[in-house]
């Protein structure tokens, strides 16, 4: 999997999870979950420190740039990511993004059973 499938992953999963988002802006907000008795690696540890920061967080994202910022080199992904409609007006559609702080390859992501990996959608 490489960024453009990650991508279409995501796009595929909102679209499945919301009818209608022509003529919408589509954002997104990040909260990283921090898992109990879960082992991290060094490349864990550098997305916490340099990547997944309160002041890279603290705002809205675009599609193009979840993506830039959740896919790191060597083909590395969120191991899980729960998409959640947050907040749904007129013209925006927000997304709130639960992710895992640890971050493998593809074959290693969770819930290749919903169709799109990392991503499965979670109602409120």
């Amino acid at each position: 999997m490489d960024k453009e499938q990650f991508k279409s992953n995501l796009f595929q999963t909102i679209q499945e999870a919301v009818n209608e988002l022509k003529n919408k802006t589509i954002l997104f907000t990040i909260t990283p979950i921090k898992e109990e008795n879960a082992k991290y690696n060094s490349i864990d540890d550098f997305a916490r420190l340099w990547i997944l920061t309160e002041k890279n967080l603290s705002k809205q994202f675009t599609l193009d740039e979840v993506v830039d910022l959740l896919a790191l080199p060597n083909y590395k992904y969120p191991l899980w990511i729960k998409v959640i409609l947050s907040e749904r007006t007129n013209e925006n559609i927000i997304f709130e993004l639960r992710i895992s702080m640890r971050f493998r390859t593809p074959t290693q992501l969770k819930h290749s059973e919903a169709g799109y990996l990392p991503f499965v959608y979670e109602f409120k």
